[in-house]
């Protein structure tokens, strides 16, 4: 998915290395208003909130290797942590560009879906008016 291979990866990548930095900023900042508790600022923020156990799935863009980001949908499962141990966590991501893409489509669809309904009804509502009105006046419809 990121264009690596697990050589390239294992204990040489972290986390905020394949995150867009300004949408981590923003994502600490959230947790720290949700929690009321001042944490570490960017990606390690993500990590603390994983070492109290906290669940979380959220959405972040992801860097490849070759620079192209995408969006992506991210779990990130932690464990307690335990006096005098590191604290672990589980952080999986995945692709969410079909998704993404078929809800750009979906919401394209629904607005001329829309624009279509509004077109129909104006002219619903114009042919009944000019239905009823010029009978009412012609001479030829009058029954008088």
């Amino acid at each position: 998915m990121l264009g690596y291979s697990a050589a390239e990866v294992v204990n040489k990548i972290n986390p905020s290395d394949i995150h867009d930095p300004q949408e981590v900023i923003v994502r600490a900042a959230a947790l720290q208003r949700r929690t009321r508790h001042p944490d570490h600022a960017g990606i390690r923020s993500i990590g603390l909130q994983a070492s109290r156990g906290i669940e979380d799935i959220y959405e972040l863009t992801y860097f490849r290797k070759d620079g192209s980001r995408f969006p992506a949908v991210v779990f990130r499962h932690g464990a307690a942590r335990r006096p005098r141990r590191p604290h672990r966590y589980l952080l999986i991501g995945t692709d969410n560009s079909v998704r993404k893409q078929v809800e750009l489509e979906l919401h394209n669809a629904m607005a001329v879906a829309e624009k279509a309904n509004l077109a129909k009804t104006e002219f619903l509502s114009n042919m009944s008016h000019e239905l009823r009105s010029p009978l009412k006046r012609d001479p030829w419809f009058s029954h008088s």
